[in-house]
C-alpha cells in the first residue's frame, strides 16, 4: 500500500509513520509538506490511501482535498486535526475518516480496519446470466439496478447497461450486505455511487436520476447519511 502523508511539521508526519508501522503492514510512505506538490504527485503516481493534516498554512488540508475531488473521487482520504472543528466540512470531499491529534493508535487500527475491509468489498461479485452467458460483475461497478416489466436493468461505471430477466428481490437480499438501499419499487441503489441527493432525487455519480419513494424515503436517507457520516462498511 502506498501511503501519502501530508503535514506541514515534520513531527508530526513522523509520529503518524510510526503509528501506521504499529498497525498495519507491507506500506510504504512519500512525505509532503504542502497540498500542492501532493497533488502533483498523486497526478502522476496516485496514491492508495492520502492522510492529510486540515491545518496548513498555503493550502490547508480541505482545500487540498476540494481540488483532488474535482478528478479523483475514489482515493480514500483520512483528516488529521487538532479540532472537531472541521468534521462536518470534511466529508464533503468524502473523507473517509476524521481523527484527532495526538493520535490513538486503537483508532488509527480501526479505521484501516474499516479501509481493508471497504477494499475486499470492492473485490466482490455477483453473477448473472446475460445472453445465455454466466458472467461475473464487480459489485463497485453496479450503480443500480431498475425493475422494468420482469426484466433488470443493471446500469454499470460509465452509463453502460445490462438487461436479464429477473425481479429485485432476486438480487436484495446480497447486496443489502454490500451498500445498497431500495428507495423505490422498482429500483436498488450502490449508495457508494450516489453522488448528491435533493429532496426525494438520487443523483448517481454516472449522471443517472433516481426517485426516492414516499414508502421508501425515510430508511433510504437514513441509509444514504449513515454511509456518508460514518464510513461505515
Amino acid at each position: 500500500m502506498r501511503i501519502a502523508i501530508c503535514d506541514d511539521q515534520k513531527n508530526e508526519r513522523q509520529n503518524m509513520i510510526e503509528a501506521l508501522g504499529s498497525v498495519i503492514d507491507h506500506f510504504s510512505t512519500d512525505e509532503f509538506d504542502n497540498g500542492s506538490a501532493l497533488l502533483e504527485s498523486h497526478e502522476k503516481h496516485p496514491y492508495d490511501l492520502i492522510i492529510l493534516d486540515i491545518l496548513m498554512p498555503e493550502m490547508n488540508g480541505i482545500d487540498t482535498a476540494a481540488s483532488l475531488r474535482k478528478n479523483d473521487t475514489k482515493t480514500p482520504l483520512i483528516f488529521l486535526s487538532t479540532s472537531e472543528e472541521f468534521g462536518v466540512q470534511s466529508y464533503r470531499v468524502l473523507a473517509f475518516d476524521y481523527l484527532l491529534k495526538p493520535i490513538d493508535r486503537e483508532q488509527l487500527k480501526g479505521c484501516m480496519k474499516r479501509l481493508f475491509s471497504q477494499t475486499t468489498k470492492k473485490k466482490q461479485s455477483i453473477t448473472i446470466t446475460y445472453e445465455g452467458t454466466e458472467i461475473d460483475i464487480l459489485i463497485s461497478n453496479i450503480q443500480c439496478l431498475e425493475s422494468s416489466l420482469r426484466k433488470i436493468i443493471f446500469t454499470l461505471s460509465e452509463n453502460k447497461e445490462i438487461e436479464i430477466a429477473g425481479k429485485l428481490t432476486d438480487f436484495e437480499p446480497f447486496l443489502l450486505k454490500y451498500g445498497f438501499c431500495r428507495c423505490h419499487k422498482s429500483y436498488l441503489v450502490n449508495i457508494e455511487h450516489i453522488d448528491r441527493i435533493d429532496d426525494d432525487m438520487f443523483y448517481l455519480t454516472c449522471g443517472k436520476a433516481v426517485k426516492i419513494s414516499r414508502a421508501y424515503l425515510q430508511s433510504a436517507k437514513k441509509a444514504y447519511f449513515e454511509y456518508i457520516f460514518t464510513a461505515e462498511v
